[in-house]
């Protein structure tokens, strides 16, 4: 350090990084775990005929979720601005960035549904036809992978990402039994259930298990009410 007089290590500061890290990294190990553990499963359940038809719909579902991290990338500074100044600005921009996540999300989920069989076949011909019923339900887990990544940047910006990791680990368990519950009942469409299911708990429901984020869940559940939407837009 003599040698070195601009470094300096400071112990206590490093370990109050790692503390506030670790949930963060065991929850990227989870997610790259419970986003593909569905094809594993249906290969292994059903077959590889039933992993392509299944891929080839997640594919299309999966190609816009860069834009919600992009959306907070651009946005979210502003509203850290807010939390410094006020507690009620703050809660405002909160609420009106999930109004933005997910029914911007239902804007893309909406006409996909409609549209699903006719996507599939200019793009994967009639072989693939049975992707169509996959697409059109899938599309809908957007909507809280979309205020998945609103909410997971609240959780980090106050200091609860052990939450984060909490709820990631219930959604990995909770996919994998609902996809041996429904798979053998459902077939294709039991994994797309499957995927609904965990992603409604961990991007919403979650946050109503712990009195710390159940503000932030009220939140969630007037996004979610388009009438509530509704009368914040148009007030």
């Amino acid at each position: 350090i003599e040698w070195f007089p601009f470094f300096s290590f400071q112990w206590k500061h490093a370990k109050k990084l790692m503390i506030d890290a670790w949930p963060l990294i065991f929850t990227g190990m989870v997610v790259s775990v419970y986003m593909k553990i569905d094809q594993v499963m249906l290969k292994e359940m059903l077959d590889a005929k039933a992993v392509g038809v299944y891929a080839s719909a997640v594919k299309l579902c999966e190609a816009w979720y860069f834009v919600p991290t992009a959306v907070m990338a651009s946005l979210f500074p502003a509203v850290i601005e807010a939390r410094k100044k006020s507690e009620t600005v703050y809660d405002e921009r909160i609420q009106k960035l999930y109004d933005l996540m997910v029914w911007g999300s239902v804007a893309i989920a909406l006409p996909t549904t409609l549209l699903a069989d006719w996507v599939i076949l200019i793009l994967y011909g009639t072989d693939f036809q049975e992707a169509a019923d996959v697409l059109r339900i899938y599309i809908w887990a957007g909507v809280f992978v979309s205020l998945g990544v609103a909410s997971s940047k609240w959780l980090v910006t106050e200091n609860l990402q052990r939450y984060l990791f909490y709820r990631t680990a219930l959604g990995a368990v909770l996919n994998i039994s609902c996809n041996l519950w429904l798979i053998p009942i459902y077939g294709i469409r039991g994994a797309v259930f499957a995927t609904l299911i965990s992603y409604f708990i961990v991007a919403y429901a979650s946050l109503g298990f712990f009195k710390k984020t159940r503000g932030n869940f009220w939140a969630a559940t007037c996004s979610l009410n388009p009438y509530t939407t509704f009368q914040r837009v148009f007030r």
